[in-house]
């Protein structure tokens, strides 16, 4: 069974019908349900994404996103990873390593979670996965 690391990009594509990417991130989210893959996140990206959305959207949205993320992770569907020191460590080591990316902080703690989980892939729309050595999906 397959197991990817859910960056923000991809979240917020999935989340919103207006999003440029929401079509075919849906279409590759539906699919990786139908495999029965599990989904890896950071906590990270659930600050990331209800901040962005509660700027973009408001507190509806926000309030929308709780729900989902919490059905989904008490559905056994989706994990998330609590940051703490190891993870915070391992981030800033990341942006050292890659230096010469703009990495931001979120994006360094995506590889930090998913080389600790041994995620198969990313489910992103970000390029600096690539250039970290991982498989980005869609």
């Amino acid at each position: 069974m397959r197991l990817l690391y859910v960056d923000t990009g991809a979240l917020l594509a999935l989340l919103r019908a207006r999003d440029d990417h929401h079509r075919r991130v849906r279409a590759h989210f539906d699919e990786l349900r139908r495999e029965g893959a599990r989904l890896v996140t950071g906590d990270i990206v659930i600050a990331e994404t209800a901040t962005r959305l509660r700027y973009d959207t408001g507190l509806h949205a926000v309030l929308r996103l709780q729900d989902r993320v919490q059905a989904t992770v008490a559905a056994g569907a989706l994990r998330i990873r609590d940051g703490d020191d190891a993870v915070r460590r391992g981030a800033f080591a990341v942006m050292e390593q890659y230096a010469d990316l703009t990495l931001s902080y979120g994006d360094a703690v995506g590889a930090v979670v998913a080389r600790e989980m041994r995620a198969d892939a990313v489910f992103g729309l970000d390029n600096v996965f690539r250039v970290m050595g991982f498989t980005v999906e869609p």
